[in-house]
């Protein structure tokens, strides 16, 4: 250890040296947004051990969205998908905070029947993303498939998202907890915390009260803690920062490590599922997209992921053709196929970058829990406005957007969807967390000239 330290000290007398009395943390370090400083070189991490998660040398499931608004040509594009090396749908109803302006409308057991007609359905994992509808499809689903499903309820999510908290919201958690097909029934999810500007810390935090609330509630109607654990899960947004979205998902297991220890039960990896961000498409020089869905679905192999859906590269120009939709689907076969990023188990533990980021984020997101919890919870926040107020005091600048506001095309190309996007024009309701794309200012704005910024 002292090589290794005198090592790093003749390192920063030739960095004293080149900067040449510039200060060495305003041009060396970086500022993380929730306030921690990174260094720009870290010694490994001594005795780390990699964060139990997903089964080592398994690859997450590969989940595409069905959400065409009619059943017949959904069905046609979740067959097609699940041919090309689909593990699972997430299936998107016109009720789902995350339909943008699309979803499957389901409203019979017909319609549900017609779009999983031809499916294995055993073979596959299923997610439900129904919004008020999930107890009503949940209860259709159990009728007709007997493999894995993720309910996807997430009352907190639509009082987030919607502004309204749904009535009876415990005791339809209760039905679906008691019902439950091999997966997950609640859902923290962090998604719609990403999409309002939020800090990772700050999504972390909301992560980690939301699924206490569900834990509390479910134990309340007469589940043991010991399986009422098992019915929440989590979703997470991935985006193109590598570092940080990594460090993210495995912050995101340590929180809900010491949970379960204040609860007295042993620890038990949480299912995770990760989707690219909605903040991060640009639907000016949309192709760019798909550089940064790579990185962001990397990332999330990376973290530990249990099931990743990439939103295909032109899902704010509107619904996503085949071809749109192939290329999300072929980015997950190239990174487990080719790149074989699965088969590490935590390739990030003990290296000292990346276990501070993750120690920081840990550190900042236990911060802000305890914060939200002190004033009665998630819901209690969300509803005196605090959470949104805390956004808007932590939120960081929009940076650089290739293709949206630095090296714009003169011209944009003509992209190809089935139905155009409607206009993000819309103003959340009274609470909802105001979401919205990063790239959207600049959208709307004069097209630069090539090379330029916007």
């Amino acid at each position: 250890m002292a090589e290794a330290g005198a090592d790093e000290a003749r390192w920063r007398d030739a960095v004293a040296g080149v900067l040449k009395g510039a200060s060495f943390e305003d041009r060396l370090t970086s500022l993380l947004p929730d306030g921690a400083r990174l260094q720009p070189i870290y010694a490994r991490k001594a005795g780390a051990l990699p964060i139990p998660g997903r089964p080592p040398a398994s690859p997450w499931t590969i989940i595409q969205r069905a959400d065409h608004p009619d059943v017949a040509p959904a069905n046609g594009q979740l067959l097609e998908d699940l041919e090309g090396g689909a593990g699972g749908i997430a299936l998107v109803t016109t009720q789902s905070p995350f339909a943008r302006g699309f979803g499957v409308a389901i409203s019979t057991p017909g319609n549900l029947d017609g779009l999983l007609a031809g499916v294995l359905r055993n073979a596959i994992e299923i997610r439900l993303e129904a919004g008020s509808q999930t107890l009503e499809v949940a209860r259709w689903l159990s009728e007709i498939d007997d493999g894995t499903v993720h309910y996807g309820y997430d009352p907190i999510g639509l009082l987030a998202t919607t502004g309204n908290l749904p009535t009876g919201w415990p005791s339809t958690a209760s039905v679906l907890a008691n019902h439950r097909q091999g997966g997950t029934v609640l859902t923290a999810d962090g998604r719609p915390l990403h999409e309002a500007g939020a800090t990772p810390g700050l999504e972390l935090a909301g992560m980690l009260s939301a699924a206490l609330s569900y834990l509390r509630v479910l134990e309340a109607t007469g589940l043991r803690l010991e399986e009422a654990r098992h019915c929440v899960g989590f979703a997470i947004a991935a985006d193109q920062d590598v570092f940080t979205t990594i460090a993210k998902l495995r912050a995101l297991r340590l929180l809900w490590l010491e949970i379960e220890d204040a609860c007295d039960l042993a620890a038990s990896p949480i299912h995770i599922h990760a989707e690219t961000a909605w903040r991060m498409l640009s639907r000016r020089d949309p192709a760019t997209n798909m550089l940064r869905n790579g990185l962001a679905a990397a990332a999330a192999g990376l973290g530990g992921a249990d099931s990743i859906a990439i939103l295909p590269h032109t899902a704010a120009n509107g619904l996503a053709d085949a071809h749109a939709r192939r290329v999300a689907r072929n980015c997950q076969h190239v990174l487990i196929s080719e790149a074989n990023l699965h088969r590490i188990a935590d390739p990030a533990a003990g290296s000292g970058g990346l276990e501070a980021m993750t120690d920081a984020l840990r550190e900042a997101g236990w911060a802000q829990f305890q914060a939200i919890e002190r004033q009665g919870g998630i819901i209690n926040v969300i509803q005196s406005g605090w959470l949104q107020e805390e956004i808007e005091r932590l939120r960081q600048p929009v940076g650089t957007i290739i293709g949206a506001n630095k090296y714009a095309l003169a011209k944009e190309p003509a992209v190809s969807v089935l139905r155009p996007a409607p206009a993000d024009t819309a103003s959340p309701a009274a609470l909802a967390l105001s979401r919205r794309r990063d790239a959207v200012p600049f959208e709307s704005a004069p097209e630069s000239a090539p090379g330029g910024a916007a």
